[in-house]
């Protein structure tokens, strides 16, 4: 099955802790506009997960994006990396293959791993642009599967790139109202962090009794309610955190950050659309991994 939308329309970290929670494997397409004005991004990008992990990404469709990042450094020559990727066994990571030829440190492929990343970690400040993730299954029937000569043989967890890219955000009305309100308070969603948290983020996870506003968590820890709004939006949107709305009679649960509209297609091209809402609640995600699943 396939997902697809527009950036203004879905948040990118939501698409990536579904694919981690799902445990997919597929290729994600980001296609970046025009009149992006992030100069150093490519126009589009392929991103290639394997249960839940992030395990290649590359500019391009022809198997040469690992290569030419070797070649570009002059680690391998040309004639060397020609003759790899026919001698490369199938179904191996290009880098894991290179480790043990002795041909690459595993330091210099985890260097191109990481710069590999940061291309994604500037995804996440996009407003605008279109997306597709397509499942290795539906991917399989088009005779294509996953791209070896472009994998080092290291992952990471989406919702960790997810995390890491978000900390990178330098302008935060990227997500407009998406940020939660002050007045809100947080309760955890799972009993530990499945992710290294820094410090203030800590601080916050530690502080979210379900009774704390955001507010005074911000006087508590000496903080602009602005960052406190903006960790905890991380939290919340790899999962860690949800928002809670405290009153008289209780506490209850509004997941404010969730899309405020998604575009699904399944393998028949049925095409399933929710209206957008001010304020929605967790049965939207809920909703897209059962259609997911289905």
């Amino acid at each position: 099955m396939s997902i697809s939308s527009s950036l203004d329309l879905f948040l990118l970290p939501e698409l990536f802790r579904i694919i981690e929670e799902g445990k997919k494997t597929g290729r994600l397409i980001v296609q970046i506009p025009l009149n992006n004005q992030t100069s150093n991004l490519k126009r589009i990008y392929y991103l290639w997960f394997r249960e839940g992990y992030l395990v290649a990404i590359s500019d391009r469709l022809n198997h040469r994006g690992l290569i030419t990042l070797i070649e570009t450094r002059n680690w391998l020559s040309p004639l060397i990396t020609e003759k790899l990727r026919t001698l490369c066994p199938t179904e191996m990571p290009l880098g894991v293959y290179l480790d043990q030829m002795k041909l690459l440190t595993r330091d210099k492929l985890r260097l191109i791993f990481q710069l590999q990343l940061h291309q994604v970690y500037q995804l996440f400040e996009l407003t605008s642009g279109w997306f597709r993730f397509d499942e290795l299954s539906e991917l399989q029937d088009r005779l294509m599967t996953l791209p070896w000569l472009e994998m080092t043989g290291h992952r990471m967890k989406a919702t960790e790139v997810a995390m890491y890219g978000l900390r990178l955000v330098k302008d935060w009305r990227v997500f407009g109202e998406q940020l939660p309100k002050s007045n809100l308070a947080l309760q955890r969603t799972v009993n530990q962090p499945f992710l290294k948290l820094i410090s203030l983020e800590r601080k916050i996870w530690e502080q979210a009794d379900r009774a704390t506003s955001i507010e005074t968590m911000a006087l508590e820890l000496m903080q602009p309610i602005k960052n406190i709004q903006i960790a905890a939006f991380r939290l919340i949107v790899v999962g860690l955190l949800e928002e809670v709305l405290v009153d008289n009679y209780g506490i209850k649960s509004t997941n404010l950050v969730s899309s405020s509209k998604v575009v699904l297609a399944n393998v028949e091209r049925q095409k399933f659309l929710v209206k957008p809402r001010q304020s929605t609640d967790k049965s939207l995600l809920n909703n897209l991994f059962k259609l997911w699943r289905s």
